[in-house]
């Protein structure tokens, strides 16, 4: 395997960056997420870009990526931290400074649709942090949420990770990237994999493609997180079940992953429920 590079630790008065690679922040946003950091010793910097909006993208593919590369190209930057997931990552990666990353390795540090950078950075062999973002901290765990900031802190993974290198995410990004440049390695790996408000039948889609694609007999093992809120086949007009998919998450796992003689651990306490514990991912 490859030598994973970890971004050197966060100490008092770190620079973190504040950044919208998906979905706009708003100002009340971006004001708390100043305030939290602040309030753990960190300077909070916030590029021009991130206060732009670009429908339901906080700005332009273009001014995204920029605030990231700005980051990665400042040696006094310490951490970028996205404020909010949703949709976009996967448009920028054409543009990111692959280079810059790997001459300043930077704690990359988000979740759900970062999923997409965080894949980026595992194959340049820069570790990066599947954690909460700034939007999801009042709901999150405070125990994981201080476990977040430990690894900051100290610039190593959380007690329950172990030796374990482990790449992965948000299902739906990961099957968006599959066959292209930035789907993570997977070889010795352990693939974290969560997700939120799908519909059932699509998940097994999903885990059909990554079976088929060969990603199941390639890593160490699975680390199923949380899938929450997810919708099962309606009539039309929002009348009652018609046709259930009549398949469960762990049914999926079971006949996708299991059946291919991958390791499962169940119950990981990751993904879009109150629980997002810290995974440093490369």
């Amino acid at each position: 395997m490859t030598t994973l590079h970890l971004p050197p630790a966060l100490t008092e008065g770190s620079r973190v960056a504040l950044v919208t690679p998906a979905r706009f922040a708003s100002p009340a946003l971006i004001d708390a997420a100043s305030d939290l950091l602040t309030s753990w010793g960190l300077d909070p910097v916030v590029p021009t870009q991130t206060t732009l909006r670009d429908h339901q993208f906080g700005g332009t593919d273009a001014q995204r990526a920029e605030a990231l590369n700005a980051a990665f190209r400042n040696p006094d930057i310490s951490a970028v931290w996205a404020l909010r997931g949703g949709y976009g990552c996967t448009r920028l990666l054409p543009l990111l400074d692959g280079a810059a990353l790997k001459a300043n390795p930077t704690w990359i540090t988000g979740f759900s649709d970062i999923t997409a950078l965080h894949g980026w950075a595992s194959g340049l062999g820069v570790a990066s942090l599947h954690a909460p973002v700034a939007s999801t901290v009042p709901t999150t765990d405070p125990a994981d949420v201080e476990a977040f900031r430990q690894v900051w802190r100290t610039g190593q993974p959380a007690a329950h990770q172990g030796a374990r290198r482990v790449v992965g995410g948000n299902l739906s990004v990961l099957f968006a990237m599959l066959g292209t440049p930035s789907m993570p390695p997977l070889k010795g790996r352990w693939l974290l994999l969560e997700d939120l408000d799908e519909y059932l039948y699509h998940l097994d889609r999903m885990l059909v493609a990554l079976g088929q694609a060969g990603v199941f007999d390639e890593v160490e093992g699975v680390l199923v997180g949380s899938f929450t809120d997810l919708k099962d086949n309606t009539k039309a007009f929002g009348q009652a079940v018609d046709n259930p998919f009549g398949r469960t998450v762990r049914d999926m796992v079971e006949e996708h992953v299991v059946a291919r003689g991958c390791a499962v651990e169940w119950e990981v306490p990751s993904g879009h429920g109150p629980r997002n514990a810290p995974w440093v991912l490369g």
